[in-house]
């Protein structure tokens, strides 16, 4: 398909495994929408499926070939690298799966979109309401999405989708996404979320044949993979508060008995002092943690003093929450600082992901 002369024009990129007949004709439906460029890349199937990747060859596709099943992710990447060496013009780059569930049309109409915001990742989105979705695939994709937008702030409809497209100048940001198997794809989502690159949807058709067995999606291992990517910037904020409470423990009562001979019987000026101390190490050792190994913006200039006007602004809901439930609901004070530091600890993780050390937006 021809975006325009000087743009250059759409690649269809395939991963593929063990593909059936349905492929060759999959591939015949996307020439009648003029989508000409198609790249497969065959991962791992073995001798048996040999002959449909060389007759998909034979009707004019590039086929890529690894030797071994190296996953999804990895399978895309060997695309992408190829697509970024060997076209000099390109108008947009379109993932699509092999198993039959992407119509040609919604290929089409996704590349079209993804030419008209060539700077942004456009998802094509299934209706998730509709009837005939295995249950297995309405489940994880609704428990997934959900949780993806409590954690990101941004609500997507389908985060499993792998109908994608994008403009050239995000092949190399695609190949740095960590990620080798079906992970991948959600964190592609992520990273742009985290990079400022704006992401676009568009709704497609639900194509699911014979209750989607053709899937390789290994349900506990895969889905494994996919709930530590979801998690994983969480989980390193908690493992940062914790080693931050704990360097802010340590040191206070490390400095409580230190100074004792020094302050002598100044006892308030003595816990003073090594509270302060304390806190403030700790709060050095905190921003450094989230910055460089939680959200890793090495570039994030104002990013100090919006943390320590966010540290600010977490102490005064903090002692006002808890003064606040003390004295209309009368919880008990250690019950209401719980309540509070918890919900103000999610409050805290979104506002450093949003705030503190948001994404300027990359110029690629």
């Amino acid at each position: 398909m021809m975006i325009g002369k000087e743009k250059g024009e759409a690649i269809v990129l395939i991963p593929s495994l063990e593909p059936d007949e349905r492929l060759l004709s999959y591939v015949q439906r996307l020439r009648e929408y003029d989508l000409m460029n198609i790249v497969i890349v065959d991962d791992g199937s073995g001798e048996e499926y040999q002959p449909i990747f060389e007759e998909l060859r034979e009707r004019g596709c590039v086929l890529l070939r690894h030797a071994e099943n190296q996953g999804k992710g990895n399978a895309l990447k060997t695309g992408f690298r190829y697509i970024q060496q060997q076209y000099d013009q390109v108008a947009c780059v379109v993932t699509a799966d092999s198993d039959g569930q992407h119509a040609a049309e919604d290929v089409y109409r996704l590349a079209l979109e993804a030419g008209r915001h060539p700077d942004a990742l456009v998802l094509g989105v299934r209706n998730f309401s509709e009837s005939g979705i295995p249950p297995k695939s309405l489940l994880g994709n609704r428990v997934t999405s959900s949780m993806f937008a409590m954690l990101y702030g941004k609500r997507l409809a389908d985060t499993q989708t792998g109908l994608r497209a994008f403009g050239p100048q995000l092949l190399a940001f695609m190949q740095g996404v960590r990620g080798s198997r079906f992970e991948y794809e959600l964190q592609m989502l992520i990273s742009c979320i985290q990079s400022g690159i704006p992401i676009h949807t568009l709704p497609i058709q639900v194509i699911y044949e014979n209750g989607n067995k053709g899937t390789h999606f290994k349900a506990i291992r895969d889905s494994a993979r996919v709930m530590r990517v979801l998690f994983s910037n969480f989980l390193r904020f908690t493992s940062s508060s914790i080693a931050s409470a704990v360097v802010d423990l340590g040191i206070a009562w490390f400095l409580i008995d230190f100074l004792r001979p020094i302050l002598g019987q100044q006892d308030y000026v003595r816990i003073l002092l090594a509270t302060v101390i304390a806190r403030v190490i700790s709060i050095v050792v905190n921003y450094l943690l989230n910055k460089h190994f939680v959200f890793r913006r090495e570039e994030s200039r104002g990013s100090l003093w919006r943390y320590l006007t966010l540290c600010a602004i977490v102490i005064l809901l903090s002692s006002t929450g808890v003064y606040g439930l003390h004295t209309i609901f009368f919880m008990s004070e250690k019950i209401a600082k719980f309540a509070c530091d918890a919900l103000l600890f999610l409050f805290s993780f979104h506002m450093q992901r949003r705030w503190v050390f948001a994404a300027r937006r990359q110029r690629l």
